[in-house]
Parts: C-alpha cells; structure tokens; sequence
C-alpha cells in the first residue's frame, strides 16, 4: 500500500533509484493495472504486488515474499514472460517491447552461502560473460536477511533496514537518513491506524492460518489412508480428500467475514479464490 498509490510515487521511485540500474529520469513512473492479462479463458491468473511504467516505457514488476516459496524463479519467469507478451498485438512487431525488471524483496534466503543481500540477473554467457543486451528481461533479488546491521554507505542499505524495522525506535533511526524513507515511515503509522487497513492485515494472516491448517489436514487424511491402501497412493488419494473436505465451507467462512467488514470485492476473491458470482451471492446473505 506504500508503494502501490500515486500519492506515494515518490516514494517508490526513490527506493527504485537505490537498487535499479537506470538514469535517474527513467524513474517517472506511471502506475498500471496489477492484472496480468489473460489469453485464453483458462489461462493462469497473475496479479503482481507494483507494476509500474517508466519514462521510456520500461515495465518493473515488485514482489514482495514473506513467506518461503517453492519454485520462486519459475514464478518470477512467468510473470516475466507475461508482461513481455502483453506489449505487443499480433500485427506488431518485436521492436515494440521494453524492457522488464522484476524486483522480489524476500525475507527468506534466496541463495544460501553468498553474502550479498543485492543480485541483478541478465542473460549472460557463462564462458565469457558476454551479456546478451537485445534480451528484455532482468531480474532484481533483494534478501532482507542478508542487510548488515551496520551500514555500508548505499541508499539500498536504508531502504533494507526500513524493511527489518520492527519498532518505533528503528523506523524512526532509518527516516532520519532519506526524506522519502521519513514519508513512507509516516505513511505506516497511518495505515496502522486505519481500521480497514488493520481489518485488511488481519484477513490475510487469517487466510494464511487457513492455507497452512488445510496443507496439515490433507498430510494427516494422506497418511491414514496410505496406512490402509499403501503409503504412495494413501498420500495421493489422502491429500486430495484433505484438500476437498472442508475447504469450500472454510472460504466461504472466510468471505462472509470479510463482506462484514467491508472489504473490497478483489481482495476478497485474492484471499479465498472464491469466484465473483460465490462472493455476489454470499454478499446477498451478509
């Protein structure tokens, strides 16, 4: 939400300037839809956490992962890949698309045994490094849990520290630094007082808890039944009753609370996947 608003554009090029290698008037930015366009009705849905234009027509993706991913890379390439897709018609030709810079910040490790909390990723040759520029794609990894505590002269190192603060105290020691830092700090303590905002917080830890409680259900209905029918098709069949069972009530469960609290109708279908007619139909009941 600090980075995603227009008002808080400045904001979010700042932080970009301190990381993305670009000139310092590509960084007007131009705020786009967050959805991934779709080709076919049975494609894969995207939605990216910024998306953003640059001056020159540059795309840069930020995500944001919080909590361990499997197959990040692979996700990372998709969304990638999409946004370079979506640039151009069938009729128009490849000179149309600009370049795509995907930036994760992650909380977890990315590449354990290497130092830096900083990694730029273009198409190279491994033989001589020869990068192959006319290639429109690039991607930015920042791993929080690799920031020094002590700084290292960069404006990245800032913005990382602004990411592990936890207390007043520390928000307040990296806002002294950057002015924008010191309006991205005041812009927390005012969502935090919001109680939409808070309200929003609280469904997403929610959602969470859920995902993690039916992940621990289908292992426990997977090895019960692979005691009976044979350990590698009990977890196959186990894990696909554990997933069914109860996950419709618990989405819906969900959705309800959510509709009571008025929250957006988007957000709602991101936190449960319930599609737009389930949520509609709920909403008549709430």
């Amino acid at each position: 939400m600090i980075f995603g608003e227009e008002r808080n554009k400045t904001i979010l090029a700042n932080f970009l300037q301190a990381f993305v290698d670009l000139p310092d008037e590509e960084f007007e930015l131009i705020f786009l839809d967050t959805h991934l366009k779709p080709e076919a009705d049975d494609d894969k849905l995207g939605i990216l956490d910024v998306k953003v234009r640059t001056k020159s027509g540059k795309i840069i993706d930020i995500e944001i992962q919080v909590n361990a991913v499997r197959n990040m890379g692979r996700g990372l390439s998709f969304y990638k890949s999409k946004l370079i897709v979506e640039q151009i018609g069938k009729a128009e030709h490849y000179d149309k698309i600009q370049r795509v810079i995907c930036i994760c910040i992650a909380t977890r490790p990315l590449f354990p045994g290497t130092p830096e909390y900083l990694n730029r990723f273009r198409f190279r040759n491994e033989a001589n490094n020869l990068c192959f520029e006319d290639i429109p794609e690039e991607i930015y990894t920042l791993e929080l849990s690799k920031a020094p505590e002590s700084s290292d002269g960069s404006a990245g190192w800032d913005w990382m520290r602004f990411f592990l603060s936890r207390s007043k105290e520390e928000f307040e020691m990296v806002a002294e630094r950057n002015p924008e830092i010191r309006k991205a700090v005041d812009n927390l303590y005012e969502l935090s007082s919001s109680d939409e905002t808070r309200a929003q917080y609280e469904m997403r830890l929610k959602a969470q808890r859920d995902y993690a409680w039916r992940l621990d259900s289908a292992f426990q209905d997977g090895t019960e039944a692979g005691i009976e029918i044979g350990v590698e098709r009990g977890i196959g069949i186990g894990m696909e009753r554990g997933i069914d069972v109860g996950v419709d009530k618990r989405e819906r469960e969900i959705a309800i609370n959510a509709l009571a609290k008025g929250l957006p109708l988007e957000l709602i279908r991101e936190l449960t996947g319930l599609d737009t007619q389930t949520i509609t139909s709920l909403k008549a009941g709430v």
